[in-house]
């Protein structure tokens, strides 16, 4: 089985950012993706040039910071801002035509920073939200990239892919990241897991509740013992681009 470890919220600070890379220069994360037009963004961008194996997809958001696109009122809140999840996820008025035309703006300024598109995701997983769905597949579909699958199956160009998001939280540890990927052994042929590395800023602090566990997740996914458990059981650390083969 193939493993992609994808570190998210790539772009939201500078110490998140540093995090990410010190997991893939020193641990097992071969993947990101970035959060386009927040505030670390370009940090992001000039770290992703000076590592060009981190493949870098995009992180899409409908819960956090500004929007990028003019005249998407019904993704917003009162103060003008994307909404919070709480709102986010309540909201079952979204208009399709705003949602798309956002999420397309976010994908165009993502390329217009010169960096290859790797694959799709969603900051709190909105692009499961039933209005969303079905607009991220058809912009995968479009822009010829992989989105991050439900936590069940899917196939992706002949290839079974599963998707994780259970390696988080406040107690975790290198046996539990393996417990993880035992239990998708035989079931797919490519894993992907959800990780949040980083080192703690300020800006983290004022921006997520989910701070100074990421900590903890770095020291894991850094772990000198991790590689050899892994290939131990039959395990390959991958990136998206096994899917193109």
């Amino acid at each position: 089985m193939k493993l992609i470890v994808n570190a998210d919220d790539f772009g939201l600070t500078r110490g998140v950012n540093l995090g990410i890379i010190e997991a893939f220069q020193q641990g097992i994360v071969r993947s990101t993706t970035l959060m386009a037009g927040m505030p670390a963004e370009q940090h992001a961008a000039e770290l992703s040039r000076q590592n060009p194996n981190l493949k870098v997809g995009i992180h899409l958001r409908l819960t956090a910071g500004s929007a990028m696109a003019n005249d998407v009122d019904s993704l917003l809140d009162a103060s003008g801002q994307l909404q919070n999840q709480s709102l986010f996820w309540d909201n079952q008025s979204m208009n399709p035509e705003e949602i798309e035309k956002e999420l397309r703006a976010q994908i165009e300024h993502f390329l217009s920073l010169g960096i290859e598109l790797s694959h799709m995701d969603g900051h709190h997983h909105c692009h499961r939200h039933p209005l969303v769905a079905p607009i991220t597949r058809k912009l995968s579909d479009e822009y010829q990239v992989p989105l991050r699958p439900d936590n069940e199956m899917t196939q992706y160009k002949g290839k079974s892919l599963g998707f994780s998001d259970k390696f988080y939280g406040e107690n975790l540890s290198s046996e539990h990241l393996l417990d993880i990927v035992k239990h998708h052994l035989g079931r797919v042929q490519v894993l992907e897991l959800m990780a949040h590395p980083a080192l703690i800023d300020e800006p983290l602090l004022e921006a997520s509740r989910y701070a100074t566990a990421r900590t903890r997740e770095l020291a894991i996914l850094t772990s000198s013992e991790l590689p050899q458990a892994l290939e131990s059981i039959g395990v390959t650390l991958s990136d998206y681009s096994c899917l193109k083969d």
